[in-house]
């Protein structure tokens, strides 16, 4: 995976992966339904979705059925539908950087205040002021920084898995993981949101900086 900053304003076709039908402009396979339509024709496209051929996941995002389980395909599809400014978070965000465990079929996005969407099954909605210092793109997908991201899990996801999450972040990154756990414990003094940081500032104590069955002088 490459990271780098990524403007809201680079949506498809210039942001897009050309693996859609015909070679058109797709996102991991996502495409708008108005795009689909135009290059699969409205009544190809209908019939696509009435026989399972495509899926359309949630209002206006369409993709081909085969990629109902690729979990890259389902978060492009979230950010298409979210909008131009959204961001994955939490759980997804975590497992965008590799953290296993907080993978999942449920796609969390992040969204700024100035926007409306309502949660819808298996997308979970969140509002927030954005920073776009805090992005970084992922495999050409808009997604909140590792220290963000583990921040937002810590606070609002649950204890066991968003503690396993973080042990496994810590693990990863060897010998700065120090320095995130200090990052986090920055983000977490500075989070204008105060709900659940007393819980996360006490996951980010007890969380391991190295894997659990590693021994260090003879003991757990």
């Amino acid at each position: 995976m490459t990271a780098n900053i990524i403007s809201p304003e680079k949506l498809p076709p210039e942001g897009a992966e050309h693996d859609g039908p015909g070679g058109w402009p797709s996102l991991h396979g996502a495409m708008n339904r108005h795009d689909a339509e135009q290059v699969l024709g409205c009544a190809e496209l209908a019939a696509g979705l009435d026989e399972g051929d495509w899926v359309e996941p949630w209002y206006g995002v369409v993709f081909p059925a085969a990629r109902v389980h690729d979990q890259l395909t389902r978060a492009a599809a979230a950010l298409l539908r979210a909008g131009p400014h959204a961001v994955l978070s939490g759980a997804t965000a975590a497992a965008m950087h590799g953290c296993d465990s907080a993978a999942g079929g449920v796609v969390h996005v992040t969204i700024p205040y100035d926007r409306e969407l309502r949660s819808q099954p298996d997308l979970v909605i969140h509002q927030a002021w954005i920073r776009e210092c805090d992005v970084v793109e992922l495999d050409g997908l808009r997604t909140q920084a590792l220290d963000v991201a583990i921040c937002e899990l810590l606070c609002t996801g649950e204890q066991r898995s968003a503690l396993d999450c973080l042990e496994q972040a810590l693990a990863q990154l060897g010998d700065t993981a120090e320095r995130f756990r200090a990052l986090v414990a920055e983000r977490l003094a500075r989070r204008r949101d105060r709900r659940g940081t007393r819980q996360a500032a006490a996951l980010l104590q007890l969380a391991w900086s190295r894997p659990r069955g590693e021994l260090v002088g003879g003991a757990r």
